[in-house]
């Protein structure tokens, strides 16, 4: 009797296992196929080539400068996104379409890594679209010190991206069926400061690829080309304000540094000149222990007291405004080792006024 139970048993365990491995098949094999007019983003269109990899596709256009790695939505064929991506590259930000296993970027999030270790680029960004945004947000949430920013289509994140020097776009329909908005909400409190939000009036969930309609999804009110070129816009719009950021700071020459660095610095070096720039009557009434002052007008006419052009230099004035421009000009004249910390406003030691 054992013996006829024990054979029940494996073969009732061998139904339990062939019926899970036949829903598993049925499940990744039931995804939404990229439409007809995908194919044709193939082959070289309007200056951006596309070259095949291991990983994907890769859409190379005009720039040189930008990149974005793509992570397709859940159950949808990665070239669906084509066109789409493509007319980003054409517009400057080359692309990365990745193709995730199963149709599923929760089995790919990583992949952006190799990308980013094979390719040299000044700027670059992460993306994805539904479940693939998720999994995008949730690998820059990781590695946010080599990203750029992040791009959200019709997504949200769950875990932290706060940083000073990251950022994020959500852009999403206002018929979007599909979205979760409440999750949306919460993840508001993710954000980073520079966190832009958008909304496509008449856009839905569908529509940032071409893979037709999707289940639970509403209707758009506006065309699915009309749609994708809001979206390329947007990320645009992020991309040259990045470019145009690190223009800047790369222009700007000289470093800042709290007025706790600047206290620190003068206790313990004793080669260090401190340059107020406020003006002779300002520093007349009160100015930090042995600083010398050079009223900002007058640097570019009167730079003798600072002989040396790799003298460590520590500048302020009363608010913080003049020592930024000061400081830049002095780096502009060549000085190497500016260090700017602000106001006395904001100096917090008595002791060391005079």
């Amino acid at each position: 009797m054992k013996k006829i139970w024990n054979k029940k048993k494996i073969v009732f365990l061998l139904l339990v296992g062939m019926i899970f491995f036949i829903t598993v098949i049925w499940y990744v094999n039931d995804y939404y196929h990229g439409d007809e007019n995908v194919q044709i983003y193939l082959q070289e269109k309007r200056g951006v080539s596309v070259t095949e990899m291991s990983d994907g596709l890769y859409l190379d256009g005009p720039g040189d400068n930008a990149a974005m790695i793509f992570y397709p939505g859940a159950k949808v064929e990665y070239t669906a996104y084509l066109p789409l991506l493509s007319d980003l590259a054409e517009r400057g930000i080359d692309c990365f379409l990745i193709k995730m296993p199963c149709n599923l970027a929760f089995f790919g999030q990583n992949k952006a890594k190799k990308i980013m270790d094979s390719y040299e680029y000044d700027q670059w960004y992460l993306s994805g679209h539904s479940l693939g945004g998720a999994m995008a947000a949730s690998y820059a949430s990781g590695h946010m010190e080599s990203l750029d920013g992040l791009v959200l289509l019709a997504a949200y994140p769950t875990k932290s991206l706060k940083s000073d020097s990251f950022s994020v776009l959500s852009i999403y329909g206002s018929e979007d069926g599909v979205l979760n908005m409440e999750k949306v909400e919460e993840g508001k409190g993710k954000m980073p400061a520079d966190y832009t939000e958008i909304c496509i009036e008449g856009g839905n969930h569908a529509q940032f690829g071409n893979y037709g309609e999707q289940k639970g999804d509403h209707t758009a009110g506006i065309s699915r080309k009309e749609q994708q070129k809001q979206t390329v816009d947007a990320i645009l719009d992020l991309t040259e304000a990045h470019k145009d950021q690190k223009q800047e700071d790369a222009a700007m020459t000289y470093e800042q540094i709290s007025p706790q660095e600047a206290k620190e610095r003068i206790e313990t070096k004793k080669d260090v000149i401190i340059l107020d720039v406020r003006t002779q009557e300002e520093y007349d009434s009160g100015h930090i222990k042995n600083a010398v002052c050079l009223p900002n007008e007058d640097i570019i006419s009167e730079p003798d007291i600072l002989p040396d052009k790799d003298q460590e230099i520590l500048v302020y004035c009363r608010s913080g405004n003049r020592s930024k421009q000061a400081a830049q000009k002095l780096a502009d004249m060549g000085y190497e080792n500016v260090l700017e910390f602000g106001g006395i406003l904001d100096w917090q030691y008595p002791d060391l006024i005079e």
